[in-house]
């Protein structure tokens, strides 16, 4: 027994002398421990950090958004009284009305420092805490214009020309949105199949 304690003490002495000899940056808690990346300075291993952790916060959000869209089709489903069949009908008619939907009158918000002195456009493209970043081939026309515009508003140097040009395609693609809508809301009118259905979507503006 006392050999046993005698190698427990000498066991907690070993760590407390290890950890003891550590640096500051060693004794972090990090998915990226400096052992791992040899040779990288603190300011390349602050960015690798970084890109680690964006990855892993767009995964979980990517998670929470896959499992949100399951949870609002369950709610469809009930909401209308019909079965997976008939809701993969359904489906694709509503999110085709509901995208345009958006487009008509896509567009970027923003917000101020907590001195209220410095403003950041929010871009789609990187996302927020609580939305993912959309990839380019994921961005609408109209999403992708809001972008560009953005990166001309920050641009010192830009051309009121240019502002001009973008202004104009960003209209143009909120215009052509506008005009497929009534087609797209006839095709979802199409596949309802009870007057509940269709005081639903008549409800919630998606159909005429």
């Amino acid at each position: 027994m006392a050999k046993k304690i005698t190698i427990l003490v000498l066991v907690v002495c070993f760590s407390i002398a290890v950890f003891a000899g550590k640096t500051p940056s060693q004794k972090q808690i990090s998915p990226f421990p400096s052992s791992f990346l040899p040779g990288m300075t603190d300011e390349e291993y602050k960015k690798e950090l970084e890109k680690w952790s964006f990855q892993r916060r767009q995964q979980r959000l990517k998670r929470d958004e896959e499992y949100m869209k399951l949870l609002a089709r369950e709610a469809w489903k009930r909401l209308l009284r019909i079965n997976e069949r008939q809701w993969k009908l359904i489906e694709p008619k509503y999110e085709k009305v509901a995208a345009l939907g958006r487009e008509t009158w896509v567009l970027a918000t923003g917000s101020s420092g907590w001195n209220k002195q410095i403003f950041h456009w929010t871009r789609r493209s990187e996302g927020t805490g609580f939305t993912r970043a959309k990839a380019p081939d994921e961005m609408t026309e109209g999403e992708k214009i809001v972008e560009e515009l953005i990166d001309l508003l920050e641009d010192e140097n830009s051309k009121k020309e240019e502002i001009r040009r973008k202004i104009d395609a960003l209209q143009q693609a909120r215009d052509r949105a506008r005009e497929a809508l009534p087609k797209a809301r006839r095709e979802l009118a199409a596949v309802l199949t009870s007057p509940r259905q269709e005081a639903i979507f008549l409800l919630m503006g998606r159909i005429d």
